[in-house]
């Protein structure tokens, strides 16, 4: 099987990215490694569909979450983000679970 490949975001700059080829078994944590620099210490891939941004999971399959957006996809943008990671179960709440199409279209 040929790999994918995702685009991402490694600043606000839509002409500052990268492609990492993914595969059915690539993890997040796989493109976060191939996206950073030497020497950062805590980054997270975040994915941003019309304002609303979630964090992914370090463990999430990439491949498989590209093909649950379905006709979407287009409009789905996955940037590194620099620092920890949201608290999931507090800033992420209102992030993410703030617009009901989301929610609607995740399940």
């Amino acid at each position: 099987m040929m790999p994918m490949f995702l685009t991402v975001y490694l600043s606000n700059n839509d002409q500052h990215f990268t492609e990492v080829p993914i595969t059915p078994e690539t993890v997040c944590r796989d493109v976060v490694e191939l996206c950073k620099e030497p020497g950062d210490a805590s980054c997270h891939l975040a994915e941003v569909w019309r304002g609303s941004e979630r964090v992914i999971g370090e463990s999430e399959k990439m491949m498989d979450l590209l093909l649950q957006w379905g006709q979407e996809r287009p409009d789905v943008r996955f940037f590194l983000r620099h620092g920890r990671a949201p608290n999931p179960l507090t800033d992420m709440d209102q992030c993410l679970f703030g617009s009901a199409h989301w929610q609607d279209h995740m399940e």
